[in-house]
């Protein structure tokens, strides 16, 4: 992992204009994330190096990978919005791809799983459904996260 971290960071030094040495650039972070105890200073650069390749090359941004792989990385981390929007646009960009739509979906179920038991432990109170249609269920139909406050 390491030596293809180094491999990476030698091609993005080669061309820093070229996207698809920094969307590999991330790769790398991620996996070495995953590989290497979730640092958070390697999900850090993961997620600046797939920014970089959506700046500096059109084609890059235009990549399903990226978006799903960000995405991933994004869920892990408990940005479940910023993952839900990863997984959206990497199905609009692979409309074929049914990876990203069922990865969607599972996220979706899983907040509205999430939402419905904070709402019976809870007693409704502390979640604001603004925007999801006043019940958990509108996670599923539009998608949004909530904002969870504390319990007063």
């Amino acid at each position: 992992l390491r030596e293809s971290l180094a491999q990476a960071e030698a091609a993005v030094r080669c061309d820093p204009r070229d996207g698809q040495s920094w969307y590999v650039l991330g790769n790398a972070h991620v996996s070495l994330f995953f590989a290497g105890g979730q640092s958070p200073g390697s999900a850090r650069r993961a997620l600046a190096a797939y920014a970089q390749a959506e700046r500096v090359d059109p084609a890059a941004a235009a990549n399903p990978d990226l978006h799903l792989n960000r995405a991933t990385l994004l869920q892990y981390l408990e940005r479940f919005q910023g993952a839900l929007e990863g997984l959206s646009r990497a199905s609009d960009l692979a409309p074929q791809w049914e990876e990203p739509r069922r990865r969607h979906q599972q996220l979706i179920g899983y907040l509205g799983d999430l939402c419905r038991l904070l709402e019976t432990r809870v007693g409704g109170t502390g979640i604001n459904w603004e925007g999801l249609g006043g019940t958990g269920g509108g996670v599923a139909s539009s998608g949004r996260v909530p904002n969870i406050a504390p319990p007063p």
